[in-house]
């Protein structure tokens, strides 16, 4: 089989298992949703507060399906799948349900808090980015957690330091949803710093959680078979 099957089979599959829990996916849509039209419309919070639930929703569907699929991992590895063609067909199918999820909340944002923007664009594009960082975040934590209450910790941990810590700090830089976070102050007009400062820190922070998910899965597949 080749690599593009091997691929595209895995995230079929991984497809499956996650819609046949309607209760997950429902969370899934209506968490960012909760964590959004909690605050009220006009406190700027808000937008954050939205953004971060699109980051745990994201997120935790890509921890609770890496920790969901170790026992099928080792046979898909006999089966001649390296662990690399596993990782890339979950990413792929969890990015797709992250864009989805991102051009559903977008509207209502722009919609809801549009006194808040100076850059409308800008915003949806800072989701994007959002989505795109949390899948790799995800999978970072669930190759290298245990177990379910463990990686479910620190997933609250990274999301909720990420919330609370001010945003010019170097612990705030030194978190991977910081280049979506500093992009949505951009386009909040709360800062003037440059666009590419907050890109260039969100695709670096991206390449190395799925390399550091890819170290790990990898080795973990080796030792089962």
């Amino acid at each position: 089989m080749s690599t593009l099957a091997h691929t595209v089979v895995v995230a079929e599959m991984q497809a499956r298992e996650l819609f046949r829990r309607r209760g997950v996916m429902t969370l899934f849509v209506l968490l960012p949703a909760a964590f959004y039209y909690a605050v009220p419309a006009d406190e700027d919070w808000s937008v954050l507060a939205g953004s971060m639930g699109v980051s745990w929703a994201v997120a935790a569907a890509g921890l609770f399906g890496i920790l969901g699929w170790r026992r099928a991992d080792p046979r898909l590895a006999l089966a001649g799948a390296p662990a690399h063609q596993g990782l890339l067909g979950r990413l792929l199918l969890l990015q797709a349900l992250g864009i989805g999820l991102v051009a559903v909340f977008v509207p209502q944002i722009l919609w809801r808090s549009a006194a808040l923007l100076e850059q409308p664009a800008l915003m949806a594009f800072a989701l994007v980015l959002m989505a795109v960082v949390s899948v790799p975040l995800g999978l970072a934590i669930g190759a290298l957690v245990p177990r379910e209450l463990e990686g479910t910790l620190v997933l609250i941990g990274v999301v909720g330091i990420g919330m609370s810590v001010p945003p010019d700090t170097g612990v705030a830089r030194a978190l991977p949803l910081w280049g979506p976070l500093d992009l949505m102050q951009i386009a909040a007009g709360w800062s003037d710093a440059p666009v590419r400062r907050a890109v260039a820190h969100a695709a670096l922070s991206a390449v190395l959680l799925l390399a550091v998910a890819y170290w790990s899965w990898r080795r973990r597949v080796r030792v089962h078979t």
